[in-house]
């Protein structure tokens, strides 16, 4: 999940930990962070009505933030930055998360069972344990900033190019964004057979961070953090490639550049699509799923800056393919992972959480060196379920060509 920045931010701050950076918070995480000390702080409300703030600050400030959201709030995330306050004050003006929490643009609906339930058998723990020990092993960091994140995102963009062997209905191209640093986005998309106009988004982000001392290139493996969710999203696009699916729906998987620092390869896509004005129906976010203690639940549904019915049909997916009961929730706040790009951009969006701990928390060893697979019980299997419902989603949200 996002951690915001330590020593690193948009495209003016990189390399100068003295120059400005822009981020937009809560105002209740501005307060209590940067109180006694913000250079310029502005506070506004979004179309929405959520109290926010703009904050000017030099670029090495924002490990206050992300420690405070860690350490003091007890959740991730928490800001988009900017290279200017103006880009801040337009990307609060022009927030569609309202609209975006209530819009239905397309019908959901749960009957795809002919493709979905074959898939479900498919899912192999071993190939998701092998790209998580790939992803967090091959490179020190994944840091957007970095020469191993840049290496990271090739390495994603070569596995899925495999995966698709090259089919005529499958693209795959790398996505820079303003302070994305030497990392950019993957994004494959796999066009529609009937309504290629209607898309479909299933994603995760790449890099990874720690919080301390170190910087960019300090020893972040981001196992869980997010490597199981890259790795979570890889096993569902093999599944369904090796199946022959051809989708009725354009679906695209995405890995995200640069969350950590700000959700700014997400937040550069989900704006792109909006000022392109795609019709994008549905957007699934897996941010963590491999970490679960005892008496922690499978796995959990984001319950805020996301849609209403898109959570309704998640829970009907969970009920029908994987037999749960109550899905449990997780409230994770104001800029907590890629989803809630797509959110301000307009579009419904839902978003996957591990099942963490038994009292509600997520793993002890994000942002630090210590996110391995080695603490993770050298095993993937907490993110079996969360492939099965991508699954699900994907068969169901794309729904399976007729022609």
């Amino acid at each position: 999940m996002s951690a915001g920045a330590f020593a690193a931010a948009p495209a003016s701050a990189a390399g100068d930990p003295s120059k400005p950076v822009f981020v937009v918070t809560s105002r209740g995480t501005q307060e209590a962070v940067f109180a006694g000390g913000a250079a310029r702080a502005r506070s506004l409300a979004a179309p929405n009505g959520e109290a926010l703030a703009i904050s000017e600050l030099p670029a090495h400030r924002l490990g206050e933030l992300i420690q405070h959201v860690h350490g003091k709030e007890k959740r991730c995330g928490g800001f988009f930055a900017f290279d200017s306050r103006e880009q801040a004050e337009a990307f609060v003006r022009d927030d569609m998360s309202a609209l975006a929490a209530t819009a239905q643009v397309a019908e959901y609906s749960v009957d795809n069972q002919a493709t979905v339930t074959p898939w479900l058998a498919q899912v192999r723990e071993s190939n998701i344990r092998a790209t998580i020990g790939s992803l967090s092993g091959n490179w020190t960091t994944r840091h957007a900033q970095t020469a191993h994140g840049r290496a990271a995102s090739d390495w994603i963009r070569d596995a899925w190019r495999g995966l698709a062997a090259n089919r005529a209905d499958v693209a795959i191209e790398q996505v820079a964004c303003s302070g994305c640093g030497q990392q950019p986005s993957v994004v494959l998309t796999w066009r529609g057979n009937e309504s290629p106009g209607e898309v479909v988004v299933l994603g995760a982000h790449m890099d990874s961070i720690v919080v301390g001392s170190g910087g960019p290139s300090a020893v972040a493996p981001g196992a869980d953090d997010d490597a199981s969710g890259v790795a979570t999203l890889t096993e569902v696009l093999r599944v369904a490639l090796a199946s022959g699916y051809k989708p009725r729906r354009t679906v695209k998987f995405m890995a995200y550049a640069a969350e950590e620092i700000g959700l700014l390869g997400s937040k550069a896509i989900a704006s792109d699509h909006r000022n392109r004005g795609e019709n994008v129906v549905g957007v699934l976010q897996l941010d963590m799923t491999n970490y679960r203690a005892s008496g922690a639940p499978d796995l959990r549904l984001i319950s805020d800056n996301s849609n209403a019915g898109l959570q309704q049909l998640v829970r009907e997916l969970y009920s029908t393919y994987l037999g749960g009961r109550a899905l449990a929730e997780y409230r994770c706040g104001y800029g907590c992972s890629d989803h809630a790009s797509w959110t301000a951009a307009g579009y419904p969006a839902a978003m996957l959480f591990e099942g963490g701990t038994a009292r509600g928390g997520y793993s002890p060893h994000i942002h630090s060196r210590n996110d391995t697979l080695a603490n993770m019980g050298n095993s993937a299997a907490n993110s079996v379920p969360f492939a099965k419902l991508g699954l699900a989603f994907l068969g169901e949200l794309g729904k399976t060509s007729a022609r």
